[in-house]
């Protein structure tokens, strides 16, 4: 086993013990001072709007070792996962410009999201190859259940004459929302948990959980008290929150804001059982007053220059406006949404267009009047997807529609915007039970009759529970056609003005 420097990390757990968050009145034992910061969900390196990006993230990184060098403090950086894809840079290079920024910085930590699988397998492995960080994934494991190269359950980060663990698990759903191949990924919470006991069996004097969950999985975890800190991704909030017993960070997305604790750990001598004390300070930096380091804005200049060479030209102009928020696009229907399935369909020649709204992810609104360019594109459908065309029977339809409704009461990605569709339902319904009915340009939907529908490969792949697309294609990597976002360049270009309105394809009860 061996033991590594306090910028350095040890790949495995030497100690354990039970901790409380209470106040440090006085040091019984030994002390340290520690510095949790937390980055998570950055697809973003340019700044936007004065606010977020590489630049201003790595002067917030230096900062803080500088400062937690000159008091004797130790400086843990962590990113809780997405940041291989989406974004412009990444469906040209597959992420690898995010290694070689993070690489830079020194991070102690990373725990893959669900983006870091959008190019399949063998490009994360690469990209993991490249990293020169700690990577954790306790319940990442490959088919035949064995541990990654380069990947850890947990390591032990020592502060002083403390032993910090630090447990990591990547997104649990990524089989359904990436393209990660045959890897499996075990629940969160039973995989923390146990970690977490192995930990304090072992002598952790603290014991933090790096996760790219959802909140309901975040808020279970914290409520089991299992660990001390958890320090999340994967919701794009800036959250943080404290019980008295143990804490939750998340520090929004794209490095507009970039969380810190700032925590003192007493381990408690003259007991039974070898415990410790802690109790955090909260910091939130709004990276909109930090100065970009010079180096790292250097970098990214380079990285930007030869896209805006390439991309920044007009196609068409904006009749209407268009909203490509978040929310918009996962809860009703959207007018970028049909315009983007119009797309589809118009390409494919189909009789039906089904996308995921979370296949759009600009999240911006455009004014009337706008003047849209293929970067505009480019960044609201940032993935890769390739265009597919496939029949289905018209029972599939109204499953795939079923699968899309079924999680409204929570948005998620895998609502539908469709073409050729006006679909009423009911979301007060039960899951399964809410479509009550599908016309097909103008007719009442057959179900035993099969349609051509065009939708991408993704989906027709389960990604977003929609495998049923595939209808009785054999779905590969080879399948599909153009990117989706080049077969939605060319309808735009061709349209020159856009008046993309919602006109009631999607209607509830």
């Amino acid at each position: 086993m061996q033991k590594l420097s306090r910028r350095q990390t040890l790949t495995s757990i030497l100690a354990a013990g039970a901790t409380v968050a209470v106040p440090p009145a006085r040091a019984d034992g030994a002390t340290a001072r520690v510095s949790l910061l937390l980055i998570n969900d950055i697809y973003r390196i340019e700044e936007k709007n004065g606010r977020g990006g590489m630049a201003r993230f790595a002067a917030v990184v230096r900062a803080e070792r500088a400062r937690t060098l000159a008091e004797d403090s130790h400086l843990i950086c962590v990113h809780a996962g997405d940041t291989l894809s989406p974004s412009l840079l990444s469906s040209f290079d597959q992420g690898a410009h995010m290694v070689d920024l993070f690489n830079d910085l020194e991070l102690n930590a990373f725990v893959p999201g669900n983006h870091e699988f959008d190019f399949g397998k063998e490009v994360y492995f690469d990209r993991m190859r490249q990293a020169r960080f700690p990577v954790l994934a306790a319940n990442l494991r490959s088919a035949a259940g064995m541990k990654l190269p380069r990947h850890e359950d947990q390591i032990l980060i020592e502060a002083g004459k403390l032993n910090l663990a630090f447990i990591g698990t990547a997104f649990d759903g990524t089989a359904i929302a990436s393209r990660p191949g045959d890897l499996v990924f075990s629940p969160t919470i039973s995989t923390v948990l146990a970690n977490a006991e192995k930990a304090r069996a072992a002598g952790a004097d603290l014991v933090i959980a790096i996760v790219h969950a959802d909140k309901a999985t975040g808020a279970a975890l914290m409520n089991s008290h299992a660990v001390d800190f958890i320090l999340s991704g994967h919701n794009h909030d800036l959250h943080i929150d404290f019980d008295g017993r143990t804490a939750l960070m998340e520090s929004e997305q794209d490095a507009n804001y970039v969380t810190i604790a700032d925590i003192e750990v007493t381990q408690n001598r003259g007991q039974a059982d070898r415990s410790s004390s802690w109790w955090p300070n909260f910091r939130v930096i709004d990276t909109a007053k930090v100065i970009s380091d010079p180096a790292m804005l250097a970098k990214v200049q380079m990285y930007s220059a030869g896209l805006n060479r390439l991309f920044d030209v007009e196609i068409a102009t904006l009749a209407a406006a268009l909203d490509s928020r978040t929310g918009a696009l996962r809860s009703g229907e959207c007018a970028i949404g049909d315009l983007v399935a119009d797309a589809l369909r118009s390409a494919s020649a189909a009789e039906v267009a089904i996308i995921n709204g979370g296949s759009i992810r600009g999240n911006r609104i455009y004014a009337a009047g706008t003047r849209l360019t293929k970067r505009d594109i480019l960044d609201e459908l940032p993935f890769g997807n390739k265009t597919m065309a496939t029949k289905v029977s018209g029972t599939s339809i109204v499953d795939a529609l079923e699968n899309g409704f079924s999680q409204i009461e929570r948005p998620t990605g895998r609502f539908p915007q469709v073409s050729g569709l006006v679909v009423s339902a009911n979301p007060a319904a039960p899951p399964g039970e809410r479509v009550k009915t599908v016309w097909v340009n103008g007719e009442a939907l057959d179900l035993g009759r099969e349609y051509k529908i065009a939708t991408n490969d993704f989906m027709a792949s389960g990604g977003d529970g929609y495998g049923m697309l595939a209808g009785k294609t054999h779905v590969s990597p080879d399948s599909g056609t153009r990117l989706v976002a080049l077969d939605v360049i060319d309808y735009i270009a061709a349209a020159k003005r856009i008046d993309a309105k919602i006109e009631g394809r999607i209607v509830f009860q």
